[in-house]
């Protein structure tokens, strides 16, 4: 490990700020990560590709061949890296048993320096970048073509103004400047219009052939029309003028609490009412013939009679009361009198009959009286 910690203490030594250094909790080296660009003398302008290493010492090295990455590629196709992941192996095979991170650096400089033009293709037009045309490299080493990349500045300014024009006047005083932005990571890249609007277009596009509509091309618009049929079945379509007429609302958290609490009350009102709704769930014939009952009680329209006969009860109710008990016994003491009468009359005594009627006409009597 003291050999390891020797050539961290150089590298660090060498390259000052371009070497990262990761250590664990304890001390020891994780990885070594440094920036690798190509050889350009002072014109740093004209570094168009770039790649960073990561470099992971093992326990045992240098005795122990390293693990490396290649990452964060700007410029570089898949070959490219594949010829220089191939030297690093190379290396590391090469200088088993002496510290190798280093040289590794090295090697990788030396590919990106003899092979210093961007490949791959411009994102804006997918073309490639042929010798002769104009491409520019942007902050965060992305490769365009110049002519490309005016259009898209472009396009994204006009998009900015129509937007602020739909803003009100206080909103415009306050709303944040046009910044340009990278078409492929969105940074923050350099609004270089006027430059870039002298570049000639890419030459793939001017000599690519007119659009023409293959039968290849059908097959491919049938199959994305039958995926765009089941995804839209399946609610993974979104609609444009559907979700243009939804209203978000935001809630606070006090309305939040005020709903949860509303939804208690609802909830717990729903759980109470079948209990306190079990008595009225009668059958049709139990409730129906409390009502028959009610109806027969119904009194008819009182009369003359029956008005001052209420009356008398109501303002003198014990003398009424009498009343009603004096008439139910001559009743009663009128058909005693019938009865014997009638017996009487079987036994054939006139005697009886002419006493039994002075005793009708005493109890009259009586009965008169008592009204």
């Amino acid at each position: 490990m003291d050999a390891l910690q020797d050539e961290v203490e150089s590298l660090e030594a060498i390259l000052m700020e371009d070497v990262i250094i990761k250590r664990t909790p304890s001390g020891e080296v994780d990885f070594i990560e440094t920036t690798v660009l190509p050889l350009t003398g002072e014109e740093e302008e004209q570094q168009y590709v770039c790649v960073t290493l990561q470099v992971y010492p093992p326990q045992g090295y240098p005795d122990v061949s390293p693990l490396f990455k290649l990452l964060k590629p700007r410029g570089l196709d898949d070959s490219r890296l594949e010829s220089i992941r191939s030297a690093c192996n190379a290396k590391i095979k090469e200088s088993l048993g002496f510290p190798v991170v280093f040289d590794l650096i090295e090697v990788v400089r030396e590919h990106l320096t003899g092979s210093n033009l961007p490949c791959g293709q411009c994102v804006i037009c997918l073309y490639g970048f042929a010798e002769g045309d104009e491409f520019t490299r942007t902050e965060c080493f992305h490769y365009l073509h110049s002519y490309c990349l005016a259009r898209h500045l472009n396009a994204m300014r006009r998009n900015y103004q129509e937007e602020f024009d739909k803003l009100p006047a206080w909103q415009q005083k306050t709303a944040d400047a046009f910044q340009a932005l990278c078409p492929v990571c969105r940074e923050h890249i350099g609004d270089d219009t006027d430059s870039l609007k002298c570049a000639m277009p890419p030459s793939e596009l001017t000599n690519a052939p007119d659009f023409k509509v293959t039968q290849e091309l059908r097959q491919m618009q049938q199959r994305m029309s039958q995926l765009y049929l089941q995804q839209k079945s399946r609610g993974a379509i979104i609609d444009v003028k559907a979700e243009g007429a939804a209203v978000i609302s935001i809630e606070t958290e006090e309305d939040i609490r005020r709903r949860q609490r509303r939804e208690e009350a609802e909830a717990a009102k729903k759980l109470e009412g079948p209990a306190k709704e079990e008595p009225p769930k009668a059958t049709t014939s139990s409730t129906f013939a409390p009502v028959v009952q009610e109806t027969q009680r119904i009194a008819p329209e009182p009369t003359n009679n029956n008005y001052h006969h209420n009356r008398r009860h109501y303002r003198g109710g014990r003398r009424h009361h009498h009343h009603h008990g004096h008439h139910h016994r001559a009743e009663r003491d009128r058909e005693q009198n019938a009865s014997v009468a009638t017996g009487s009359a079987s036994g054939g005594g006139s005697s009886s009959n002419t006493g039994s009627g002075k005793q009708t006409k005493a109890q009259s009597a009586s009965s008169g009286l008592a009204r």
